[in-house]
């Protein structure tokens, strides 16, 4: 079972100088088996997204550009193997100091100022895989990087935080909660925390459905004693696309 923190924030406040490995422990004590804490951010930290503005060819290397490319406090040039670079495009910048995962591989490796082939890079324009992204942002080639220009983003943002991956998890042991059904959702765990701390609990608001005569919905229960209710409901305008739901690169 997880309990994403911020969502959990909608209806209580949180002690502000409360760290997350207390409230674990905390939690622990006085409800469930904690397993495991998860910062979704933590491995995105230094990456930030950046505009590309210029594009020029790398002088003595075919297959490599160089990009100048706004960062928010900043234009830093990075050059790039990308076959998907273009002007303008909004791309996920590993910042000096960042660490990444080179094509999606070994181990973590922390960005620095270098020359490639004469030409100074400060950083990296990343692909989806290089940063933990990839079952996001699926790639077509690994020489693709991550293009985020659908996304309504801005140069120098943090790219945890405009993505919405700087949430933390707190993953409970889901065989201490079987008797506690009320533990079965994130507002019976809020209302816990809440208890812990001593702190206020906002209601659970329950939005009204506003039921039309656009589509005809018939149920029949045949065995009314097996089955006393049954209630159907068709939901129209349904977006698939990708979650947010991942916890980045593992060291």
């Amino acid at each position: 079972m997880y309990l994403s923190l911020d969502w959990a924030k909608d209806w209580i406040k949180l002690p502000k100088d409360l760290e997350t490995k207390q409230l674990a422990l905390d939690f622990t004590m006085a409800i469930v088996e904690v397993e495991e804490v998860i910062e979704r951010g933590a491995n995105l930290k230094d990456i930030v997204v950046g505009k590309i503005n210029e594009i020029a060819k790398h002088p003595d290397a075919d297959r490599l550009e160089v990009c100048q490319v706004d960062i928010g406090d900043s234009v830093e040039q990075i050059v790039c193997g990308g076959i998907n670079l273009s002007k303008g495009m909004l791309v996920a910048v590993a910042k000096v100091g960042s660490r990444v995962k080179w094509h999606g591989e070994g181990d973590l490796v922390m960005m620095a100022k270098t020359k490639i082939r004469g030409v100074e890079s400060s950083g990296m324009i990343a692909a989806a895989e290089e940063i933990g992204l990839e079952n996001l942002f699926p790639q077509k080639s690994d020489k693709e990087i991550l293009d985020l220009s659908e996304l309504k983003l801005k140069a120098g943002e943090e790219l945890a935080e405009a993505l919405e991956l700087n949430d933390t998890i707190i993953d409970i042991d889901n065989k201490s909660i079987n008797h506690r059904p009320d533990l079965w959702g994130q507002y019976g765990l809020a209302r816990e925390i809440a208890a812990i701390y001593r702190t206020k609990l906002k209601d659970y608001v329950v939005s009204n459905i506003s039921l039309k005569d656009e589509v005809k919905l018939k149920v029949s229960v045949r065995d009314k004693e097996k089955c006393f209710r049954y209630l159907g409901l068709v939901i129209k305008n349904i977006k698939i696309q990708a979650t947010l739901l991942i916890t980045g690169i593992a060291d």
